[in-house]
Order: C-alpha cells, then structure tokens, then sequence
C-alpha cells in the first residue's frame, strides 16, 4: 500500500511539473524586432582634404516615420569636390546617450539607407538616387554580411554650383526582407528626412 501511494504521489509531482513547464512555454512570448528610437540624426561630409560639413535633423520627441517632427539643418557642399558621407545617429532620451548607429551595424542584414537628391547635384553618383528607383546609382561603401549595401559610409562628387538643391536620406528597416532587389518601400522606414542643400564654388 505504502508503495502505491509513493508511485501515486510520483506520478502526481511529474504531471504538476509537466503542466508548469507547459504554462511557461505557452506564456513566453515571441520575439519582435525591437524599434529604434532617433532624436538626433547627422549628416557628415568629409572632404578629402579634411573639411567637414554636418548637417543635423533632432526631433526631441524621437517620433519614428511618419510621427517624426525633425527640425532640419540646410548645408553647403563645394562644387567640384569629392566626400565621404558618414553619420551620427543619437537617442537623447535615454541616460547615457544611445548611440544607435551600433545597433544598425550590428543589424546590417536588416537596414539599408537610400538616397534621393536633385539632379545633376552630383557627377558621382549621376542622376536623382535610389528612393524612387532601386536601381539609380549611390556609390556604397559598407556592406552586410550578404554583401548587400549598407550605405552609412557612402562617396559623392559635386557637381558646379547649385541652388534649392535637396538631399534625401531614408534609413529602411527591412528584417527578413532585405534581397538584392529589396527598394525603400520593402520593410518600415526607420525615418526620412530632406536636407536642403546648397553647392558652391
């Protein structure tokens, strides 16, 4: 009798733990890709003589997309110049400050930034960039590890003077979805601002 009721009050304990680890399993939650918040976003040409010229879009609010209220900064570029565009990308809303451009590098294979611009702003790369047409010519850089475009490092020539020139940037977020034909309307649009931009002699 002792015996049977051991194995009973066994089996009992297994079927309790067995439907514990049931709930957890069923409770846990799935995993989403997680939202990156910007309140800083900055434009750095670097010339090849080593003159810098930034550009900053803040929103204090750190809206995403179409919520974003970024106040945007014009910016001067010289004619006939080549630079390296790099960025600075920043959540003030978090102690200390975030730097999330890490968290795009370390999501390469998710993110792509596109361009758009005035024609003839540049001699390199041509025509008005890759927003509209995912085939207009942005001269890239950076890579994932796909050996698909990443574009916070990218190269652009100047052309001659311009005026009400614009310059548009549009950080893609593209999980599972980023392919080597993937545009800027494939996945969410982590933000995307327009710079007015100048060129001069």
């Amino acid at each position: 009798m002792k015996k049977q009721n051991k194995l009973s009050q066994l089996l009992m304990l297994m079927l309790i733990l067995t439907i514990g680890f049931s709930c957890q399993e069923a409770e846990a939650p799935e995993e989403e890709n997680e939202v990156e918040i910007f309140t800083d976003i900055e434009l750095i040409f670097t010339a090849e003589d080593g003159t810098v010229v930034r550009a900053l879009a803040e929103d204090p609010t750190g809206g995403l997309a179409v919520n974003s209220s970024f106040t945007v900064q014009p910016f001067t570029l010289k004619a006939n110049t080549t630079y390296t565009l790099t960025f600075e990308m920043l959540n003030r809303l978090v102690t200390p400050v975030e730097d999330v451009q890490e968290e795009i590098l370390d999501e390469a294979d998710e993110h792509q930034v596109f361009f758009e611009f005035t024609n003839n702003a540049f001699s390199s790369p041509t025509g008005t960039g890759n927003i509209q047409d995912r085939n207009g010519a942005i001269n890239y850089l950076d890579f994932d590890e796909n050996n698909l475009p990443l574009g916070l490092r990218t190269r652009w020539t100047t052309s001659g003077p311009l005026q009400n020139g614009t310059f548009r940037v549009w950080l893609a977020h593209q999980p599972g979805v980023k392919t080597p034909t993937s545009s800027a309307q494939d996945g969410d649009v982590d933000w995307d601002i327009t710079f007015s931009m100048t060129i001069e002699e």
